[in-house]
């Protein structure tokens, strides 16, 4: 049985992305909790919330993004 959750869903600068909402983990960096979320260039971005209903790259607010980075 397929678990995915998959939702397009508009980040706070107003960039789309699409959220699998079964892939919640843990930022290794700061322990935020984070979402996997896919752009549209096909790559894998870590999403975390950032008020009420409002979502952000985790990179914008993570201490530690920087490891991170490619």
């Amino acid at each position: 049985m397929d678990k995915r959750k998959l939702q397009i869903i508009k980040l706070k600068g107003g960039a789309e992305v699409m959220v699998d909402w079964a892939t919640k983990s843990e930022c290794r960096a700061c322990r935020t909790k984070i979402y996997w979320a896919k752009t549209k260039k096909d790559k894998q971005m870590p999403i975390n919330v950032c008020g009420l209903a409002e979502w952000e790259s985790h990179f914008a607010n993570c201490p530690e993004a920087n490891k991170f980075r490619n």
